[in-house]
C-alpha cells in the first residue's frame, strides 16, 4: 500500500468582481451566492467520495478589501465584509462539512488602485490592521495563508514565516512576469520549509509551504499529468498534497466536478494508493504523519501590564497582541513583550491605555486560539 494523496481545494474567497469586459466574473453578491450555493449543496458534496468514502472539503481563504483608495471592480470594501457574509449565509454548512477558514491577502499598491497588485511590502501595514481587527472584533486568527496572486517577496515571506505555520502560495513552476517567478520553485506535491531569502528554495524557514496550482485560470489549468505525479509520488512511499485553487467570483461547480472526476479516474489506475479529501491545514498535518493538537490562551490584566499564558508552545516567537484604543483604532503591539518561558509572556507598556487587548497564536501544527481582556 502506497502513502496517501491528500486532495485539497483552496478557494480564494474575495466576493463579487464587476468587470464589464469579462462576463465570466460575478458582479454582485446575488450572483456569487447562487454560484457558491452549488458548492454547499449536500448533493454536490456527496458526489465522487474519496477512497475512504469521505466528501469534498474546501479551504475558504477569506480576503479583506481594505487599504485601497479606488474600487474599479466594485469589490465589497470594508473589514470583515466578505467573511461575515459567508458565515451568515453558510456558516453552519462550513462547519458541518469540515471546511477550513483560512486567510488570503492582497497587498495594496502605492497607487491605492483596488485592482492593482502591491509589490512593495513597505508601502503599507494593512496586513497588521486586518489581522488585529479579526482578532479583536471577530476572535479569529487563522493558521493557513495564501498570498494574493501567489506573490511573495523576501520581505513578505519572512513576515508570513513569523506568523503562519501553513502557507499554500507555492505555484511552481509557473512564472507571472512582473509579479512573481516560481519557475525555480519546488514543483512537487510536497511541503517544505522555505529559505528566508528565497522562498522558492528549501531552507531553515519555519512554516510549511505547500504547492497549489490553478484549477483553471488564464495562466494555467490543472492537467492529468499533474494528478498522475501526485499518485506516483504516493506510490513511491512519499505522502502527496495535491492542491488546486480557484475564486468565488466565478461559477465553478462544473470545474470542481471535472477535477474530482480527473482525480477519481487517475486513482482507478493506482489501486494501491489511498486518496482523501482534506482541508488545507489538515492535509499538511497528515502529510507530516502528525495528529491534530489543541491550544488555549489565557490573558489577564495584572497591575500595569498583561500576563499571557498558552496551553502549549506557540509556532510564533510571541503571541500576536492587538490593542483597541478609545477611538476604536487598533494597533499590533510587539514592543515591551517579554518571554518568561515557552508558554508565558508578560507585556509591560509604559502606560496601559485603550479599551481592550487581544492575544492570538497557533501551534506548529495549526491549532489556533484567541483571548480578549478589557484594559
Amino acid at each position: 500500500m502506497g502513502a496517501p494523496v491528500h486532495v485539497v481545494l483552496c478557494m480564494d474567497t474575495e466576493g463579487p468582481c464587476d468587470d464589464p469586459a469579462n462576463a465570466e466574473l460575478l458582479p454582485d453578491w446575488e450572483a456569487v451566492d447562487a454560484a457558491m450555493d452549488k458548492l454547499f449543496h449536500p448533493g454536490f458534496r456527496a458526489q465522487m467520495p474519496d477512497s475512504d468514502g469521505g466528501l469534498l472539503r474546501v479551504g475558504w481563504f477569506f480576503l479583506t478589501w481594505t487599504g485601497f483608495t479606488t474600487n474599479p471592480r466594485k469589490r465589497d470594501f470594508g473589514y470583515h465584509r466578505v467573511r461575515d457574509h459567508y458565515l451568515a449565509r453558510w456558516g453552519t454548512q462550513l462547519d458541518g462539512y469540515g471546511d477550513e477558514q483560512c486567510w488570503h491577502y492582497h497587498h495594496p499598491p502605492a497607487s491605492g488602485i483596488g485592482n492593482a497588485w502591491g509589490l512593495d511590502w513597505t508601502v503599507s501595514e494593512e496586513y497588521a490592521a486586518i489581522l488585529s481587527r479579526q482578532i479583536l472584533e471577530r476572535s479569529w486568527f487563522p493558521a493557513c495563508f495564501r498570498a494574493g496572486g501567489t506573490i511573495l517577496t523576501p520581505a513578505s515571506s519572512r513576515w508570513v514565516d513569523a506568523w503562519f505555520p501553513v502557507d499554500y502560495s507555492n505555484r511552481a513552476p509557473l512564472a507571472l512576469p512582473g509579479l512573481v517567478d516560481w519557475s525555480s520553485g519546488v514543483a512537487e506535491w510536497t511541503v517544505y520549509h522555505p529559505h528566508p531569502e528565497d522562498f522558492r528554495c528549501p531552507g531553515p524557514g519555519r512554516r510549511r509551504l505547500a504547492r497549489c496550482l490553478d484549477l483553471a485560470t488564464d495562466v494555467y489549468a490543472i492537467k492529468r499529468s499533474d494528478v498522475v505525479a501526485a499518485f506516483e509520488r504516493a506510490r513511491s512511499g512519499e505522502p502527496a498534497v495535491l492542491a488546486v485553487f480557484d475564486h468565488d467570483y466565478r461559477d465553478i461547480a462544473a470545474r470542481v466536478d471535472g477535477f474530482r472526476e480527473l482525480v477519481a479516474d487517475v486513482a482507478a489506475e493506482y489501486s494501491d494508493v489511498p486518496w482523501r479529501y482534506a482541508a488545507p491545514t489538515e492535509a499538511v498535518r497528515c502529510a507530516l504523519g502528525a495528529h491534530a493538537d489543541t491550544l488555549e490562551l489565557e490573558v489577564a490584566a495584572v497591575g500595569r501590564g498583561v500576563e499571557i499564558r498558552s496551553s502549549a508552545p506557540l509556532f510564533q516567537s510571541l503571541p500576536w497582541l492587538a490593542v483597541q484604543d478609545g477611538d476604536d483604532s487598533v494597533q499590533h503591539v510587539v514592543d515591551d513583550i517579554v518571554r518568561v518561558d515557552a508558554t508565558r509572556w508578560r507585556w509591560r507598556p509604559s502606560s496601559l491605555r485603550g479599551k481592550q487587548a487581544a492575544v492570538a497564536g497557533s501551534t506548529d501544527l495549526g491549532a489556533t486560539a484567541v483571548a480578549l481582556v478589557p484594559l
